[in-house]
């Protein structure tokens, strides 16, 4: 066999199920018999996996079957419920393949793609070549009818089991729960909504003959079933993609009929009137018993999972080993229970702001090791180091235990070249943990922002609301606002600059003065922005009570009004604005 990737096998195949192809040195690639397959790698290590109904087994390239058995390509529609993949040839030509004469045909693909050309060998009557694009396979040199003997399709050398090649546990799940599908009795349907199609191929229209040739297409649909008892599943996901057409109960079953395509009430009717359906597998008591068993056993592995039990600390401190992971270190080790309560309202979803059940979930990863007992921030720091360090953690200490709020300790573990600080701390209730480590984990916030929203004792427990929303001043209203009061520098230049802001509005809420000072004094003494105003700002945040302010928006920074609420004057501007960069 010549493949258009350059390979070159030598194939033995004894039908129905035996195969043994070979590399091009003798050594194995591929054997199979009826109840065993095996694989090979470059070591020459077989991998043994022992073969089930309606497995599904992928294949790169073009695989050696197109022509041992291109007989199945034209398998009659009664024998397989759909038509045959290829019809008549369009074409056929005398052409020779590695020095052997054949026919060759060419074929529309109702699989769909490119044209399908295909040699059959003039003597033998047995495909040489199948090519479709850029992709080919051909035979040289066939024999049939050899003997072959039994040994060459099975294998005695060294072996693993698939479960043991196999990486994924996902795939292995997957494998389970298919053979238990195809041991489950089956869902029989006794009749299909079938279309028959005659196309005339020769005839003479005066004399009334006529050749036809007729096929037939059968409407592809999904039939679900469930104990009525037990109220109904979730749609798989083979499911989802077929639109519901009727549903019918059926003894102690319900029955829905799911398709694609469009299907008349009557012939869904006709289908499920044809259902056979077998006995229950148990009593509905014992079922749902056993069925809520086992959703118990899955959701507490997936506890067990998420809680960490084992992991090794070092494992996940660096993104170029876990890819940024989010980690929630237990570092107390007194109660257990105390432990998983902490975890679980932690990772608990919390709805989101969206009109629908969309939830929002901390990604977090628990780290549960009694190597960590009594680790503290320097020590975490000091495991870090300074090659590539999480950005942050999350630590459930001693405070986190015993404490009736269980607020979790996060620390800033950032460099300092990247304006961290690192060390600094502040804790966070499980409530509002999801708010923290979303936005930390993809930098939509800094460490300081939630540091410094904490209430008094260092404890994070979400943003203050938003301020009530007073009105909202396009340029005509801030025009006039300005005029109110330009008794200052800054009320002056603010009037003057106002005219040439390119769409200038503003959102006016109700603040507390001393909130605007204390954020205005809070601002960094050091940072190279430009600031104008910022005593008239400060003088008229000083006082108690309420205020209108709001800030229009500018390049590179903005204007900071102060509205009294009684008369609507303009008390104070202030400009905070970056300065552009210097060209080097």
């Amino acid at each position: 066999m010549y493949s258009d990737d350059g390979t070159v096998s030598f194939v033995r195949f004894g039908p129905p199920t035996s195969w043994r192809i070979e590399n091009s040195d003798g050594s194995p690639a591929y054997i199979e018999n009826a109840s065993d397959e095996y694989r090979f790698g470059e070591d020459s290590v077989a991998v043994h996996t022992a073969k089930f109904p309606n497995r599904l087994v992928a294949v790169l390239g073009v695989p050696p079957t197109v022509l041992f058995t291109a007989y199945r390509t034209w398998t009659p529609a009664e024998l397989t419920g759909r038509p045959p993949r290829f019809g008549e040839p369009k074409r056929v030509a005398e052409t020779e393949v590695r020095g052997r004469r054949g026919w060759e045909m060419e074929f529309d693909d109702s699989y769909g793609g490119p044209t399908v050309s295909m040699v059959i060998d003039a003597e033998l009557g047995m495909a040489l070549s199948w090519s479709q694009g850029e992709r080919w396979v051909q035979m040289e040199s066939p024999v049939l009818d050899r003997d072959f003997a039994p040994s060459l399709f099975s294998w005695e050398g060294a072996t693993i089991e698939f479960e043991e090649h196999l990486q994924s546990p996902e795939q292995l799940e997957h494998e389970q729960r298919t053979r238990e599908l195809t041991e489950m009795p089956p869902t029989h349907v006794g009749w299909l909504p079938t279309e028959v199609t005659v196309s005339p191929t020769e005839g003479d229209p005066l004399s009334g003959a006529l050749d036809v040739t007729v096929s037939a297409t059968s409407t592809q649909f999904g039939v679900r079933r469930w104990l009525t008892e037990l109220g109904e599943p979730e749609p798989g996901f083979s499911m989802e993609r077929y639109s519901p057409r009727a549903r019918s109960t059926i003894g102690p079953w319900t029955v829905e009929l799911r398709s694609y395509n469009e299907m008349s009430a009557e012939e869904a009717e006709r289908v499920l009137a044809g259902v056979v359906l077998p006995d229950p597998p148990g009593n509905t008591g014992d079922i749902r018993a056993a069925t809520t068993a086992r959703q118990q056993a899955a959701d507490e592995a997936e506890i067990v999972a998420a809680l960490g039990t084992g992991r090794d600390l070092d494992d996940y401190l660096h993104p170029h080993d876990s890819g940024g992971t989010s980690l929630l270190v237990r570092t107390h080790f007194s109660n257990d229970e105390r432990w998983r309560e902490v975890a679980l309202a932690a990772l608990k979803p919390v709805p989101s702001s969206f009109d629908d059940d969309s939830t929002f979930q901390a990604g977090l990863t628990c780290i549960d090791h009694p190597h960590n007992d009594g680790l503290t921030v320097d020590d975490l720091l000091t495991r870090i180091g300074e090659e590539n360090p999480p950005y942050y953690a999350f630590i459930a200490d001693a405070t986190t235990m015993s404490g009736p709020e269980m607020a979790i300790l996060v620390i800033d573990c950032g460099r300092t070249d990247f304006d961290h600080e690192p060390g600094r701390t502040f804790r966070v209730i499980p409530e509002k943990m999801q708010s923290v480590e979303n936005n930390l984990s993809i930098a939509n916030m800094d460490f300081r922002d939630f540091a410094d929203a904490v209430d008094d004792d260092g404890v994070f427990r979400g943003f203050p609301p938003s301020p009530p929303h007073v009105a909202t001043l396009h340029r005509d209203e801030l025009i006039a606002l300005s005029a109110t009061n330009q008794s200052t520098l800054a009320l002056t230049r603010f009037a003057e600059e106002l005219p040439h802001i390119d769409h200038p509005y503003m959102v006016v809420y109700e603040s507390p003065r001393a909130r605007l000072h204390d954020f205005t004094t809070a601002l960094d003494p050091e940072s190279n922005e430009i600031r104008v105003g910022v005593e008239d700002y400060l003088a008229a945040t000083a006082r108690d009570g309420l205020c209108h302010s709001g800030f229009v928006q500018i390049i590179g920074g903005n204007w900071n009004l102060v509205i009294d609420p009684q008369t609507g004057t303009l008390e104070a501007a202030m400009l905070r604005q970056h300065q552009p960069s210097t060209p080097p």
